[in-house]
């Protein structure tokens, strides 16, 4: 191998090695969707429940799990978003319930659908005014508990996602073959 071969290839692993090391660095996850949010008093679960049901725009849910005690972790040092690593079963829905200081004209509840990284559950401060950390003042000490939802029903007639995946590749399967045959 000649020297400027050499040369390029050393460059060439140096830079696969930093693209594989770097990611793994610091993941990045996918923000949860924020649904809605509510001034709640009452953190009663039959309370949180229908608040819940009202922000999903679904009576079907029932309340899976409610943790007074957990770890929020920070994605990242002062990034601004938080995440909780407690690998739901399906994705669903959840809440989180912030003590607001002295301000008790706020919105203290957050409501928020799971669907960015099923493993966890991810907000930013900006989702929820804040509280969990910012410019305001807030801290992650103010985030009281989380509750978790499930939805409990099916809608008839829809498509599940892989099968309709695999509906469309069989029709392009199909148009593939035909155009084939046909030369």
């Amino acid at each position: 191998m000649n020297k400027k071969n050499k040369f390029f290839s050393t460059i060439l692993a140096t830079l696969v090695g930093t693209a594989i090391w770097i990611p793994s660095a610091q993941a990045a996850f996918i923000l949860d969707t924020k649904i809605g949010e509510a001034l709640l008093k009452n953190s009663g679960d039959a309370t949180e429940l229908a608040a819940m049901k009202a922000a999903a725009g679904n009576d079907n849910l029932i309340l899976d799990l409610k943790v007074n005690s957990f770890t929020a972790y920070e994605n990242g040092a002062g990034s601004g978003e938080w995440y909780l690593d407690i690998n739901p079963d399906t994705p669903g829905y959840f809440l989180l319930k912030f003590g607001t200081g002295s301000d008790k004209d706020i919105a203290n509840t957050y409501f928020f659908q799971n669907i960015g990284e099923m493993t966890k559950l991810v907000w930013s401060n900006e989702q929820v005014g804040l509280l969990s950390g910012g410019s305001a003042g807030g801290n992650i000490g103010r985030l009281s508990h989380y509750t978790t939802f499930d939805p409990t029903f099916h809608q008839t007639g829809e498509i599940p996602e892989p099968a309709t995946l695999a509906l469309v590749g069989l029709g392009l399967f199909a148009i593939g073959a035909i155009r084939r045959r046909k030369s």
